[in-house]
């Protein structure tokens, strides 16, 4: 089928993109942000010829100015607080009759209907009508209908109305969605919310009051900086709790704060970014390439370059009632890529492991324990008893075997982050015991040998062990000396490092953000190459 072959070919290019996302839609922790690319296609224009049909008009007459080289170097913005000030200026003395408040409810009134005159401008906006045609729209509906918050840039309704239609088509009462221009007060509906940042202004001025509509420098200035700056807080806080695909926006200066306060406050959470292409236009590898990594490093943005058709084609990928689970299997089948991705994070005590794990938690995380701790465990190894040792490591094997229960036993497309893979407790035992420990581990998390340990990419973390040894000594454990820490960290280089699969990375001289950011690199853009840890395993039990 030529609908599978073009899955296939989207699905070796950007596989770990669309399983997380997959992912975080099933776990209801994915948000569509919208812009003015989602519109055009319904015939709203951009907002640079917005702008220009806005000055063409007889009530702003100001044609000629918009067409000065001056006013082409303006932000956008600032282009229409200008033409707002020359239109509010001329109007003004049209209601000399009205008081102060009078007058600038007038001219706000007048200035939204030029503006909804324009941007609903072509009179082929006919929802109904053009919903099968337009690209993506409706596979797009359902990720909004079943996501709780939608972000929405446009000042047009266009989306509102093809969710009433799908709904009519779906022959359901309800329009199934509220839309809001103030995120703070609790939300009528539980799902299906369409916030717009900017104020939208809709085909018919009665069918909302407009208490919204960012424009111009100075409502951009309230929103971002002044009265309405907590907005941003909200946005911020969305964007922490979710895994966002934006669509049809360019990185607007608006966005593009948001996106990198983001990035700095959670440096591990990262979202994906659709650079549209032209069915005309070609893009070289390099450019490419530069484009991701600008994106990647500044915004924390995964940077996916796609037609209108393409889109499409992702948007049925990740709804998993687009596409079911046998079929997503399938298709993974004949591209030949994986629907799993594990990652194992090792290193030394008190090398920030645990704490860039923490920052990951927008992926699938399986933590060190999955139960409370063993008091025992709080000991260094070498002071135990034997019948402490005992206890503590069948606890151990058995935590291990539940992870990778856990993970073998993962029935969805997942990207998962292991803390400590089930190798790491060779290294607290004597070498001439390993053997011994490693046929222990292998028969309580392999029974039988009836399947393996999961493969994945091992991530070896290392650090100055006398840096280490005071973050150690910080919780209390006071044993664990920089000499007991750099041999810990040897047998760590000695167990991992020559095996295929595994990443190094040198955490001397970098903050928890830095690590965090070289992880998700790692986790995001290397290429995906699974350490073995079955065999590893058993070449040390010798079997």
């Amino acid at each position: 089928m030529a609908e599978d072959r073009d899955f296939c070919e989207l699905l070796k290019r950007y596989p770990r993109a669309i399983v997380h996302l997959r992912s975080q839609f099933r776990k209801k922790r994915f948000g569509a942000v919208l812009g003015a690319g989602i519109s055009t296609d319904f015939g709203v224009p951009s907002w640079s010829k917005l702008i220009n049909y806005i000055a063409s008009d007889s009530a702003v007459d100001a044609k000629s100015l918009a067409e000065g080289d001056a006013f082409k170097k303006m932000p956008p913005a600032y282009q229409t607080e200008v033409l707002f000030q020359k239109f509010q200026t001329a109007y003004r003395e049209t209601l000399k009759d009205l008081t102060p408040t009078e007058q600038q409810n007038s001219i706000t009134a007048e200035w939204l209907k030029i503006c909804q005159k324009y941007i609903y401008k072509s009179s082929s906006i006919n929802i109904a009508e053009q919903l099968s045609r337009h690209p993506y729209m409706e596979a797009l509906i359902p990720l909004v209908q079943e996501s709780a918050l939608t972000v929405n840039y446009n000042f047009d309704d266009c989306l509102e109305r093809a969710l009433v239609e799908k709904k009519r088509l779906q022959d359901k009462g309800n329009r199934g969605f509220e839309a809001v221009t103030d995120p703070w007060p609790q939300f009528r509906r539980t799902d299906c919310v369409i916030y717009h940042p900017h104020g939208y202004v809709p085909a018919g001025l009665m069918e909302k009051a407009v208490d919204r509509f960012v424009f111009s420098e100075a409502s951009y200035s309230k929103q971002y900086v002044g009265a309405r700056g907590h907005d941003t807080s909200f946005l911020l806080a969305h964007f922490a709790r979710n895994t966002c695909l934006i669509i049809g926006c360019s990185l607007e200066a608006e966005l593009r704060n948001v996106l990198m306060r983001g990035a700095e406050i959670n440096p591990g959470n990262f979202h994906y970014f659709i650079h549209w292409i032209p069915e005309d236009e070609y893009l070289t590898t390099q450019e490419r390439e530069l484009i991701s990594e600008a994106n990647f490093k500044v915004y924390n943005l995964n940077t996916l370059f796609l037609t209108s058709i393409e889109i499409k084609l992702l948007l049925n990928l990740i709804n998993h009632e687009a596409v079911l689970e046998p079929r997503i299997k399938d298709l993974s089948a004949q591209a030949e890529v994986s629907l799993k991705y594990t990652f194992y994070m090792t290193g030394s005590l008190g090398v920030g492991k645990s704490t860039a794990t923490n920052q990951l938690r927008n992926l699938s995380v399986l933590d060190e324990w999955l139960e409370p701790r063993l008091e025992v465990l709080g000991k260094p190894w070498d002071t135990l008893t034997s019948e402490e040792k005992s206890t503590a490591d069948n606890w151990i094997a058995d935590q291990f075997a539940k992870k990778n229960d856990s993970l073998r036993r993962e029935a969805n497309a997942a990207i998962s982050v292991v803390d400590r893979p089930p190798l790491d407790p060779l290294v607290f035992t004597p070498q001439d015991e390993r053997a011994d420990k490693a046929k222990f581990l292998a028969d309580r998390i392999c029974p039988n040998n009836a399947y393996g340990v999961e493969s994945g990419v091992v991530i070896l973390l290392l650090g100055d062990p006398k840096e280490l040894s005071a973050r150690v000594r910080a919780t209390g454990r006071q044993d664990y000396t920089a000499d007991k820490l750099t041999k810990m960290q040897k047998d760590m280089q000695e167990l991992y490092q020559a095996m295929p699969g595994t990443v190094t990375i040198d955490t001397q001289f970098m903050g928890v953000s830095e690590i965090t950011k070289r992880i998700a690199e790692v986790i995001h853009r290397d290429p995906y190459i699974p350490a073995d840890l079955t065999e590893k395993l058993r070449s040390f039990a010798g079997s």
